[in-house]
């Protein structure tokens, strides 16, 4: 298969991730909505502090299984059955990990009122070790249409379940007995929707651990990295900073990170067809990136700019202070995009080792940076130094692709520089028209941010043709956008 097809797989793909991804963060925004006018800022501050330790330890525990099997090609049933044998076992003992600890965490942070919420979580993470591996064929074969299926559904299940609790009992408890339901659909939905029956075996031990053991070192020096701003705000800050700072992070990572993972996703199936290629993963895997950054740019300054207006129409005049926090992490969405990209890219060459040091000199980075800025400047700091240690971490993660071969920055470069001046004509214009007294006199409502965020897409999407018609439309994510467009409509 070439390059030109897999590109369009690819898209094809990424479509129908992104679908996942964007129906999933749609469900999560309307239950935002809903349920922040029910709930405190304490109560999502209580709920962060009850899941910190499960979810770092299971982001901690992830050996990158799943990813063994998608970028083997040659992958066997014995592969499958012990992917399915060391999740089931680590479900087990992370399930029992976390119900243990849960006296030690109550007593740590103070709060006895986490305790069986603790246990709940535990349950949340025994049922994930028991879906059913053969689901993965669905992204090693590009069939992201049952992917789409199989994920939206367990989702659904989960809203509808913690959006009632919310409104019925006004309790916090919605969110552990959403994820208790979720995950028990998704267990179900696996053996349904997939043929395949594992059975217990460890008979490729050695051979999935070879690839598996590097990820583990980088999934567990970044699990300590992404929970570490959220322990030391919750030590060192209040819990209604907290909570402010849970729901701005989960708001930022929507424009850009909504849009990096579903093609970061998809295009790991596709280079790894083209790992003995080189020329040719270079030129899919710059055109990739070129195509995420094409849209994650303008939509993380987008958010940036109208972000207080942006908080009241979501959430309400009571998480106002959350704004300045929603300004400053957009900006983190595009290095998130980039990591994305750039772990898919490593890991269909087989360098997952790369990803290990790159996690363990990234935590060092980040350590300083939080512990500094919380110390001298409190919350705000903390929040500077995420973005700082972000920014850090993109610039070496592309400077090791380039080393590897496996990015062009001259084609990249040629790719987005019409996206960077489109954005800052796109930031004239919001500014512009945010100081007018016309907008000035409404004061700070919610509902400004939608013509101001239809402004913003409309001067950015002119200024892309203008540039595009001067360079005689070159090749580019514009282009690859406008030609997608005319086959869709082609076909019909």
């Amino acid at each position: 298969m070439n390059e030109q097809k897999l590109g369009r797989k690819v898209t094809s793909g990424s479509l129908w991730t992104l679908l996942v991804r964007w129906a999933s963060r749609f469900l999560g925004i309307i239950s935002v909505i809903i349920i922040a006018r029910v709930l405190l800022p304490e109560d999502y501050g209580l709920i962060a502090k009850a899941i910190m330790f499960s979810s770092f330890i299971q982001m901690m525990t992830e050996f990158g299984l799943l990813t063994s099997l998608v970028r083997n090609k040659n992958s066997t049933v014995g592969d499958y059955n012990t992917v399915w044998t060391l999740s089931l076992i680590r479900g087990l003992i992370l399930g029992l990990v976390i119900a243990i600890t849960a006296g030690f965490w109550s007593d740590f942070f103070d709060e006895p009122d986490i305790y069986p919420v603790i246990f709940a979580y535990a349950g949340v993470a025994v049922l994930h070790g028991f879906i059913n591996v053969g689901v993965v064929d669905f992204q090693r074969e590009m069939r992201f249409d049952r992917d789409f299926t199989f994920n939206i559904v367990a989702r659904l299940s989960e809203f509808l379940v913690t959006v009632s609790i919310a409104l019925i009992y006004k309790s916090y408890w919605a969110f552990p007995l959403g994820s208790l339901v979720g995950a028990f659909v998704k267990v179900l939905l696996s053996y349904y929707m997939s043929g395949f029956r594992p059975v217990l075996s460890l008979v490729s031990f050695q051979k999935v651990f070879n690839f598996s053991k590097w990820f583990f070192l980088y999934e567990s020096l970044k699990a300590v990295s992404t929970k570490l701003d959220t322990f030391l705000l919750s030590k060192m800050s209040s819990t209604e900073s907290l909570g402010l700072y849970t729901v701005s992070k989960e708001i930022a990572g929507m424009p850009s990170t909504e849009i990096a993972m579903p093609v970061a996703r998809a295009s790991l199936p596709a280079l790894a067809k083209l790992v003995d290629e080189k020329v040719e993963f270079q030129k899919l895997y710059t055109s990739i990136l070129g195509s995420v950054l094409f849209l994650a740019i303008p939509a993380a300054v987008g958010l940036s700019l109208i972000a207080d207006f942006v908080v009241i129409l979501l959430l309400g005049p009571n998480w106002a202070g959350a704004a300045l926090f929603l300004q400053i992490l957009a900006f983190v969405g595009i290095t998130r995009v980039n990591v994305a990209c750039a772990v898919s890219a490593l890991a269909a060459v087989g360098r997952a080792d790369l990803l290990g040091r790159y996690s363990f000199y990234m935590l060092i980075i980040k350590s300083i940076a939080l512990s500094i800025g919380i110390a001298f400047y409190g919350a705000e700091g903390l929040v500077w130094g995420v973005l700082i240690s972000s920014l850090i971490g993109m610039a070496v993660i592309q400077f090791i692709q380039r080393d590897l071969g496996l990015i062009d920055f001259k084609l990249l470069y040629s790719q987005i520089w019409r996206v960077v001046f489109s954005t800052i004509f796109m930031i004239i214009a919001v500014l512009f028209v945010r100081d007018l007294a016309l907008i000035q006199q409404f004061g700070m409502v919610g509902w400004i941010s939608l013509p101001l965020a239809l402004l913003g897409a409309l001067v950015y999407l002119v200024s892309l043709i203008v540039f595009c018609f001067i360079s005689k439309w070159p090749d580019g994510p514009e282009k690859e956008l406008f030609n997608v467009i005319c086959r869709r409509l082609t076909k019909k």
